[in-house]
């Protein structure tokens, strides 16, 4: 879960939500993607691992709050993380190798022996996936790899921050990608543009919630409702 403290209560995003919202930024970018079809199911589906953690919720007593997706126990979430890589690689094995790398780059520094070992089986993989790439694939691996975790991010911030806001450390600064660095403008709490212009035309995204109390119930769902701009 993707987790935001909301007055007495908490507002959670499931996290192959957030990443079929990436997928559809990837989608709509002014630059040319290639191969397009695997690398954008790459983008859209890089957190389905995430779908039977998220189809609960896990709670961090010590903080009386739901384990956001960045302090989830480290054993659960890389399995998830492992499972999810090999169902996109089911589909694509370009497409599983883009997430084997996006989720092996959180543990580059790791001194987690859990993490370590994980990086070192995401390392294989992709040892293994890259002897079966096209020119094609091999050419643009690391520029839609960066792409990849763009629109992750792009996505992170519309999650992490309340509509018509932008007060979550991580984005403050914006988000840089291929030497720019860009920032989400909204324009009204349904309506936001990204600064320089990225994308090739408008759109409209939908972002589904649930809203927990302090007592671990549901007491409200809804869909967040975005148009991007240009």
């Amino acid at each position: 879960m993707i987790v935001r403290k909301k007055g007495n209560g908490f507002v959670l995003i499931k996290q192959h939500d957030h990443s079929l919202v990436s997928g559809e930024f990837a989608a709509h970018v002014k630059q040319e993607i290639e191969p397009r079809e695997t690398t954008l199911y790459a983008i859209s589906h890089h957190d389905i691992g995430w779908r039977e953690l998220d189809q609960s919720v896990l709670w961090n007593d010590e903080a009386d709050a739901p384990y956001s997706f960045d302090q989830y126990p480290m054993l659960p979430k890389v399995k998830a993380y492992s499972e999810g890589i090999s169902k996109v690689e089911s589909f694509s094995p370009y497409a599983g190798f883009l997430c084997s790398k996006h989720f092996a780059s959180f543990f580059q520094d790791a001194k987690d022996p859990v993490g370590q070992q994980f990086r070192q089986q995401e390392l294989t993989r992709q040892h293994r996936l890259r002897k079966g790439f096209t020119g094609t694939e091999e050419r643009n691996s690391d520029a839609n790899f960066r792409l990849l975790q763009f629109c992750d991010d792009l996505s992170l911030f519309l999650c992490l921050n309340d509509p018509g806001t932008n007060e979550h450390p991580w984005y403050r600064n914006g988000i840089r990608y291929g030497g720019t660095t860009y920032q989400w403008v909204w324009e009204g709490e349904e309506q936001l543009r990204l600064a320089p212009q990225f994308f090739s035309s408008s759109f409209d995204i939908e972002l589904p919630y649930q809203v927990v109390d302090k007592n671990r119930d549901i007491i409200g769902r809804g869909t967040y409702r975005f148009r991007i701009s240009v």
